[in-house]
C-alpha cells in the first residue's frame, strides 16, 4: 500500500510539472506566440510612421500613433520578460536580444543624424530579433507538448497563429516600403523598395490562400477571411497602379491598416478557438 501511494504521488507530481511546463509563465503558449508576434508588427508600424513623417506627413494622429505604438511595444516586452523568467535559456536570451535591439532602434528614431536607410536597416534588425523570439517560443511550445503528450493538433494551432500573426506585420511593412519608394530620391533605392513591397504583397496573397483551407476554420474565421479577401480585391482591381507606386499613399495607408485590423482579428480567433 505504501509503495502504491508513493507511485500515485509520483504520477501526480509528474502531471503537475507537465501542466506547469505547458504554459509560458502565466500565459498559454497560444497567447505568448500571439503577443510576441505583435512585436514584429509594431517594429514595422513604428518605422512606417517614421517614414510618413519623413516625407512630410504630420498632425496629431501621426504623433499619437507613434507614441502609442512605442508604449505598446514596451508594455508587450515587459509582459514577455516577466513571463519568460521560467523559460529556457534560449527564450530568455531571445527576449534580451529583442530588448537590446529595441533600445537601439528607439534611440535612432530620436537621432536627427540617422538617415532613412539607417532607420530601415535598424527596423529590419529589430524585426529579425522579434521573429527569432516568436520562433523560440513556438519551439518551446512544441517541446512542452511532446513531454506532456499533448496532441500534434495543438502544436499545429500554435503554428497557424504564428502564420496569421505574421500577416499583421507584413501589412505594415508593405505600407512602409510603399512610402519609402516615394521618399527615396535615388531611383535605384526607390526600385529596391518597390521590389520589397511587391514581394510582400505576393507573399500575403499566398498565405491567405493557405489559411482559407485551415482545419481550424469555423464560421467566424471564414467570415473574417472573406473580409480580408475583399480588402485584397481593392488592390487587385488596380494592380498596375499599385505595382507602379501610383495609388495615393493615403489609400495604401488606409488599406494596410484595414488589413492589419482584419489579420489581428483572425489571429485572435485562432488563439481563442478550441
Amino acid at each position: 500500500m505504501k509503495y502504491l501511494l508513493g507511485a500515485l504521488l509520483a504520477i501526480f507530481l509528474n502531471f503537475s510539472i507537465q501542466a506547469k511546463e505547458s504554459k509560458f509563465g502565466e500565459l498559454s503558449f497560444k497567447k505568448a506566440v500571439n503577443l510576441s508576434g505583435k512585436q514584429r508588427m509594431l517594429s514595422q508600424r513604428i518605422a512606417k510612421i517614421f517614414v510618413l513623417k519623413y516625407i512630410g506627413a504630420n498632425g496629431l494622429n501621426i504623433e499619437r500613433d507613434l507614441k502609442s505604438s512605442q508604449i505598446l511595444f514596451e508594455r508587450n516586452l515587459n509582459i514577455l520578460e516577466e513571463n519568460g523568467k521560467s523559460q529556457s535559456a534560449k527564450v530568455k536570451a531571445k527576449i534580451h536580444m529583442e530588448s537590446r535591439e529595441w533600445s537601439r532602434f528607439k534611440a535612432a528614431l530620436n537621432d536627427d543624424k540617422e538617415s532613412l536607410e539607417d532607420i530601415l536597416t535598424k527596423a529590419e534588425e529589430l524585426l529579425r530579433k522579434c521573429h527569432e523570439l516568436v520562433l523560440a517560443i513556438e519551439e518551446a511550445s512544441n517541446y512542452t507538448k511532446q513531454i506532456s503528450y499533448d496532441s500534434a493538433t495543438s502544436q499545429l494551432r500554435v503554428q497557424t497563429i504564428n502564420k496569421a500573426g505574421h500577416q499583421r506585420m507584413l501589412s505594415q511593412k508593405m505600407c512602409l516600403y510603399y512610402a519609402a519608394c516615394r521618399a527615396f530620391k535615388d531611383n535605384n533605392k526607390a526600385q529596391n523598395a518597390k521590389k520589397v513591397y511587391m514581394g510582400i504583397y505576393a507573399e500575403m496573397n499566398k498565405v491567405i490562400n493557405d489559411l482559407m483551407v485551415s482545419e481550424f476554420n469555423d464560421s467566424k474565421i471564414d467570415l473574417t477571411i472573406s473580409e480580408i479577401l475583399n480588402t485584397f480585391e481593392s488592390i487587385e482591381s488596380d494592380k498596375k497602379h499599385f505595382l507602379d507606386n501610383k495609388i495615393p499613399l493615403l489609400t495604401i495607408l488606409q488599406t494596410s491598416d484595414k488589413m492589419l485590423n482584419e489579420f489581428n482579428k483572425l489571429t485572435n480567433l485562432y488563439s481563442i478557438s478550441n
